[in-house]
């Protein structure tokens, strides 16, 4: 009986261990195994075990140093204890197997802890890029402040935390031995008073229990301390004490000599103090001590004095070479240095035959705004209460054999908005699954009610541009995060026709299959139990989550930056998302930090199959020395871009994001003379519209994508455009352009407009055609008998060496549900300023004649309305009927206005 408890008790014991770790780790382990095969699903498993691979590779040994260390240092603890008490160490199992356990649990989690802070920056040390430059101080390579000082930095503090953390554990043990003991003493009426003697006695008896160990580790402190400070002076290259970021001449002078003095003191100190210790010698550890103290403490003092009494009187001169370096390595950093700058000589000359010979630009001027059409397509061309559009993006095709900007938005699946009878868990994760199709419209032509003129709309989809699309459906996009379940019994439904639904069946390769196992599996993970319960899942039923693209790619590759604004492509038949991977840095040397980071390139485009879920990473900055040493950590993560489809690169685009940063710190760092630098005389600050579509002050941000014929270039472009005002003024000082078709991507170039001369803002342009008497009496007119002006976005064209300014005005009636629409449109040169009812209106009225060489007919929109005397005479008369309202009104100076406009188009009839 005896001999079967035993066997029961042998077994019982462990089963009960491994099932309370089961329960305990459950939810961790469910994850681990859904992580595996969801990574295994996108390919992308190599990249997942890479950490795990790192973590054990770094916690396995750790946890056997910090096991080995703990117990020896222990050992060493307990027989300075028994010699202390002059007692004989006979022993216990009990507290052998005790000692183990506590120090297996502590070195696990310290392991642990470790392994998860340190893994990335190991890989990152031992993968390191050079990137053949060096800072101008230390004179060592970039890759060493970006990829090793962040690891060196965590090694000093994780070794110095463990230090103290043992001389705090070392005191608190002997003052519980010696607590214990005087308690004793205390009971035998011998109580023990805390006078010098005594003071003198613990300390002597501390040196006794412990002096060899406490020795140790004040000398290891202090060793760790000097190697801290050594680090500390490499770190005066993200100095803020001085005139610019990084290190200033107090910096390079006084500071980073006590940093070298201070470690000198720290590793003789450490010495010092391991000698003074054993010898029990307080005399020379409190020197060594208050020597560093005095150091540390009078070093803020000395550098604050030689700042603000020698450097302040002589700033200029003191700070010059390093204003050099900051200017140098932050436009090295954001990548601005090899800006093309030109000269752009503005007049304001543009006649007709500009414009006629400049056609190709003038009929892809946008005269759409993002938010009214984003509103217009989110209410008109949802079709179904359970589509919307996230967002719209612009883009450029060729359409009818024409290089056309369009808007382009996608019709996503709203889960939100699921009405009572379809909000269910069935409608949620497997009927209402995906999205269906997109819509697009020119940016450069509205309909007769001034509308968004689509090419392709509608449900079923109606399709005029020309673009095949294969497959509409969406099922991996920007807004719904929902797992869903597809190939059920009764398949998704696409829309309602008919008064029933049009059910689709997927059949992409996206999705994992759910065996019962896998049923099992997920309904744990989801906390469902209707996905092992539902009658529609067979076993050729796909579970599809992480579908939100930002979501996916995030938990592929979250060491990279991505762009904030992802955008459809159509190519080849096929949807796909396209979205810019940034590698980023808040370690460059010397650079200035804008928003926490002070190094970035777009170094990566991530394409996503908006149907299947494919999630590739293509390389597309091989220069750049981050995404190579994220190539090393992840061989198998990155693909050669040269094998991407060139339909798809070529609708690759200047991301927004990266440009706006540059344009940011351009606006600062143009400047290349540390003087003139120095004197903040040559500012910068990206133009802002006076107000967004919406009439919201200050919020519109002028960066835009335009289709320009570039000075010097023979042929029209898509570019992404940004102008600077000179800081607090609103005239207008340059323009910096983004390139992106062809063999100029990435390129920008920069143009600086005349310093003597008032080129409009948008800001200016908008307040100059509001004073303007007779703009500003129309608007007067039409923001009344119920309805409201919004202002679009101003678009300005640099074209012949003038700039053409546009802005659509849209009229909207009061209420709810009432859509924007474009009814005039502003036109300027820079000098005067005129308001048509359409694009060809307003270009008669600044140039005269103007040819339009566009077929119309009925589909197409105002931009491309009739033209010749057809158009000049409905001028005449739009302007007739003004010039009337104005006489009744008794506004003499509008009729005489009006008057004089009549006068020159009946001249241009006459010709």
């Amino acid at each position: 009986m005896a001999y079967k408890n035993g066997v029961l008790k042998k077994f019982i014991v462990p089963i009960v261990v491994v099932f309370f770790l089961l329960v305990g780790f459950f939810n961790s382990i469910v994850n681990l195994i859904v992580n595996i095969q969801w990574y295994e699903e996108v390919k992308y498993l190599a990249i997942y075990f890479t950490k795990l691979k790192s973590l054990a590779i770094v916690t396995i040994p750790l946890f056997f140093v910090f096991f080995i260390l703990i117990f020896l240092y222990y050992k060493s603890i307990r027989k300075s204890f028994n010699k202390s008490r002059s007692a004989v160490d006979t022993g216990s199992n009990k507290r052998n197997k005790l000692v183990f356990l506590v120090d297996a649990v502590i070195s696990f989690f310290l392991s642990i802890s470790i392994g998860n802070g340190f893994w990335y920056e190991i890989l990152q040390f031992v993968n390191s890029t050079n990137f053949n430059d060096t800072d101008p101080i230390f004179n060592k390579d970039i890759s060493f402040y970006i990829f090793k000082l962040p690891l060196l930095k965590g090694i000093y503090q994780v070794l110095l935390t463990t230090l103290i953390l043992l001389i705090i554990a070392t005191v608190i043990f002997y003052i519980a031995v010696t607590a214990y003991d005087r308690l004793n003493k205390t009971v035998n009426n011998n109580v023990i008073n805390l006078n010098k003697s005594n003071i003198k006695i613990i300390s002597m008896e501390i040196a006794q229990f412990a002096g060899k160990q406490l020795a140790s580790l004040a000398a290891l402190v202090l060793l760790v301390t000097s190697y801290g400070y050594v680090l500390k002076g490499y770190e005066i290259v993200y100095s803020s004490a001085g005139v610019v970021y990084g290190a200033s001449y107090t910096d390079v002078t006084i500071t980073l000599n006590f940093f070298r003095a201070i470690a000198i003191v720290s590793f003789v100190a450490a010495i010092v103090v391991f000698m003074s210790i054993l010898r029990k010698k307080i005399k020379p550890i409190a020197v060594s001590v208050i020597a560093i103290f005095v150091l540390t403490a009078i070093q803020p003092l000395v550098s604050t004095a030689t700042e603000s009494i020698i450097v302040k009187s002589n700033q200029r001169n003191l700070e010059k070479k390093y204003i050099g370096y900051n200017i140098d390595y932050t436009r090295k950093a954001f990548d601005i240095n090899d800006i093309k700058y030109e000269e752009y000589d503005v007049n304001r000359n543009l006649t007709a035959e500009d414009i006629n010979n400049n056609r190709g630009i003038i009929d892809n001027i946008k005269i759409n705004s993002y938010k009214p059409a984003l509103e217009f397509y989110n209410q008109v061309q949802s079709m179904k209460y359970y589509y919307d559009y996230n967002d719209i993006d612009i883009d450029r095709y060729t359409v009818d054999g024409k290089f056309t900007q369009v808007f382009l938005g996608t019709r996503e699946l709203n889960p939100a908005s699921l009405t009572q009878g379809t909000n269910t868990w069935e409608g949620k994760h497997l009927l209402y699954t995906h999205g269906y199709g997109v819509a697009m419209s020119k940016v450069n032509s509205i309909t007769e009610s001034g509308k968004p003129n689509f090419i392709i709309k509608d449900i079923p989809m109606e399709n005029k541009s020309g673009i095949k699309i294969e497959n509409p459906r969406i099922y991996f996009g920007e807004a719904d995060s929902n797992y869903v379940i597809v190939n059920t019994k009764s398949g998704e439904v696409d829309y309602p026709e008919g008064g029933e639904n049009k059910l689709n069946k997927y059949d992409g390769n996206g999705g994992i299959k759910l065996s019962f196992a896998k049923k099992l599996l997920y309904a744990a993970y989801f906390g469902s139990e209707k996905i092992l319960l539902s009658n529609e899942i067979t076993a050729d039923s796909k579970i599809m989550f992480n579908r939100t693209i930002t979501d996916r790619i995030n938990k592929i590759a979250p060491f990279l930056t991505y762009d904030r604004d992802p955008y459809m492509v159509i190519s080849e038949g096929k949807l796909y998302w396209i979205i810019d991977g940034y590698t980023t840095s808040n370690r460059y040397p010397m650079s200035q930090p804008y928003n926490n980071i002070n190094y970035i390139r777009n170094s990566v485009k991530v394409v996503i199959d908006a149907y299947n879920g494919d999630t590739n990473f293509y390389i597309s900055d091989e220069k750049d020395p981050l995404i190579q040493t994220y190539k090393k950590i992840y061989p198998t993560l990155f693909k050669d871009l040269n094998t991407l489809s060139k339909d798809i690169i070529s609708h690759f685009k200047y991301p927004e994001d990266i440009f706006d940063l540059q344009s940011e710190v351009l606006g600062k760092y143009h400047v290349t003379d540390p003087d003139v630098f120095f004197d903040g005389s040559d500012l910068w600050q990206v133009s802002k519209d006076d107000t967004d579509v919406s009439n919201n002050a200050n919020e519109a941000k002028n960066t835009d994508y335009q289709t320009l014929k570039l000075p010097k270039s023979n042929k029209s472009e898509m570019v992404v455009i940004n102008y600077f005002n000179i800081r607090n003024k609103n005239n207008m000082s340059s323009m910096l352009v983004g390139r992106m078709d062809g063999e100029n991507y990435g390129d920008l170039v920069a143009y600086r407009f005349p310093s003597n001369e008032s080129i409009y803002s948008p800001a200016l342009f908008q307040k100059q055609f509001k004073q303007d008497a007779v703009i500003s009496k129309e608007l007067s007119l039409l923001n009344t008998q119920g309805s409201n002006v919004n202002y679009g976005d101003t678009v300005i064209v640099p074209m012949e060496n003038s700039l053409l300014y546009i802005m659509p005005l849209y009229i909207r009636a009061t209420g709810e549900n009432s859509i924007p629409e474009v009814k005039k449109i502003v036109l300027s040169n820079g000098e005067k300023t005129v308001m048509g009812d359409n694009m060809e209106v307003a270009l008669g009225l600044l140039f005269g004649d103007i040819k339009n060489t566009e077929k119309t007919d009925g589909t197409e929109g105002k931009n491309d309305s009739n033209t010749g005397n057809l158009t000049l005479a409905k001028q005449a008369k739009d302007i007739y009927n003004k010039m009337i309202e104005a006489q009744k009104s008794g506004d003499w100076s509008a009729y005489g206005n009006y008057q004089k406009q009549l006068g020159e188009i009946i001249e241009q009839i006459n010709k």
